[in-house]
């Protein structure tokens, strides 16, 4: 072997330093578009916030908001009611991955719009996807036709708004009924989740984050809202729990 060594010219181990390096340099750099292109991987993300260059989220107006359609209740529960969870898995990255990098790729977004029905409204925490600003409840009711009354449907919406006015949620109240529309909402829909029910009615569990620029609430004044510095990419879903917006009580007594 050495003999064989020997004989190699000298220009050969120089090539076969060069090949390795020219190796690295490629695999480095496809990790590191890997790394930048696909932020909603967790792994990725917490690399990103260690280098400083976490993705920067865009503030909207109503001129400058994505444009994308919007969904009623009915849209969106026929949509996704017969994803598999790999099916809801591989939908909640893209959307989440739409989200982290300012719309560039928007296939499956959505604006949500019809009539909702506020159950609950709180602050958010450290252990929400967003930290700062609040989350607001809502129970989808639709129309069958004009001779009937809106009556609650299997679709339960949550909608964050991002904004360092959180006390503003008070203006939200239980039994408030809201129009949701894309403008001034601007709800774009970030996590799409199914509950089982007994009566094997599924309800559809969607969350959304607000792009608006400022909102007034029923019972409060306007308050702005402000992109989030930084997201929880392990943050639990859904924000609120599911059997309080789905109770017969609560849709009988209309509270």
């Amino acid at each position: 072997m050495e003999s064989m060594a020997n004989r190699r010219p000298p220009w050969f181990w120089w090539l076969l330093i060069l090949i390795l390096a020219s190796c690295f340099t490629i695999l480095t750099w496809s990790l590191c578009i890997s790394i930048f292109n696909h932020p909603e991987v967790p792994r990725n993300y917490e690399i990103l916030r260690k280098l400083g260059r976490l993705p920067e989220h865009k503030a909207y107006t109503s001129q400058t908001a994505p444009e994308h359609p919007a969904g009623s209740a009915s849209v969106l529960r026929k949509s996704y009611l017969e994803f598999t969870d790999e099916e809801l898995a591989t939908l909640n990255n893209s959307l989440l991955h739409s989200y982290l990098t300012n719309f560039r790729e928007n296939t499956f977004c959505q604006y949500l719009e019809g009539h909702y029905k506020v159950v609950s409204a709180r602050k958010l925490t450290k252990d929400d996807i967003i930290s700062q600003g609040f989350a607001v409840q809502l129970r989808a009711y639709t129309q069958p036709d004009e001779y009937t009354e809106l009556s609650p449907y299997p679709v339960v919406a949550e909608i964050i708004f991002p904004t360092p006015y959180a006390d503003s949620y008070k203006g939200y109240h239980k039994g408030d009924m809201l129009e949701l529309g894309i403008t001034p909402h601007f709800a774009s829909l970030l996590h799409v989740g199914k509950v089982v029910k007994e009566d094997d009615d599924t309800i559809v569990v969607v969350t959304a984050v607000s792009l608006a620029s400022k909102l007034r609430p029923p019972h409060e004044g306007p308050f702005d809202l402000v992109p989030p510095m930084d997201l929880k990419l392990d943050a639990e879903f859904p924000l609120f729990s599911v059997e309080a917006a789905t109770s017969r009580d609560t849709d009988a007594s209309g509270k």
